[in-house]
């Protein structure tokens, strides 16, 4: 598995992030046959709004959120839409953050087990490829995202960070605060 398999220490899992330049019409039918007997958590972003330093702190704090009884959805897959949102409305969180099909996609596979990561990858690259589509490694792109959220940001507040590492940290904020 060329893909990086990245560890969130606190929650003993681990997690990597993929990309997909269209997603299939049946994605949602795909992932979920893709969970069945493994133990791994599968949900596409819009890959605009995500950047991998931000994963841990967005599946801590989802975490956190069922470990307290105080989420807002019952999937943890949805949940991570909603957070990430910073909103509780998960249709808004689908429209903002999610993946649409025919669309560009991340996909974001949680395990607490690096082998059933490991084969979920595999499993979902199989799928994939028999439809004439490519997973690759999610890159990072920190202007794209900064630009994301920037602009979602200005619609709520009087945004002035220009710069990765402030929208990052406003992003984090946001995810903190729907919970409070």
């Amino acid at each position: 598995m060329l893909e990086p398999v990245g560890r969130i220490d606190s929650l003993c899992m681990y997690f990597t992030l993929l990309s997909v330049d269209s997603l299939p019409e049946e994605w949602i039918s795909l992932a979920a046959e893709l969970k069945k007997n493994r133990k791994v958590f599968i949900q596409f972003f819009n890959p605009s709004c995500l950047v991998s330093e931000l994963i841990p702190f967005l599946a801590y704090n989802v975490h956190q959120a069922f470990k307290h009884g105080y989420n807002v959805l019952r999937g943890f897959e949805q949940e991570l839409l909603v957070a990430l949102y910073g909103r509780r409305s998960f249709q808004e969180a689908s429209s903002a953050v999610g993946a649409s099909a025919s669309r560009q996609a991340s996909i974001l596979i949680l395990s607490e087990d690096v082998s059933s990561l490991k084969e979920t990858v595999a499993a979902l690259k199989e799928e994939f490829s028999e439809r004439g589509l490519t997973i690759k490694p999610f890159k990072d792109d920190e202007q794209l995202f900064t630009s994301f959220w920037r602009t979602l940001l200005s619609k709520d507040l009087d945004v002035k960070a220009s710069n990765y590492s402030d929208v990052l940290e406003l992003v984090k904020e946001r995810i903190a605060l729907i919970y409070v």
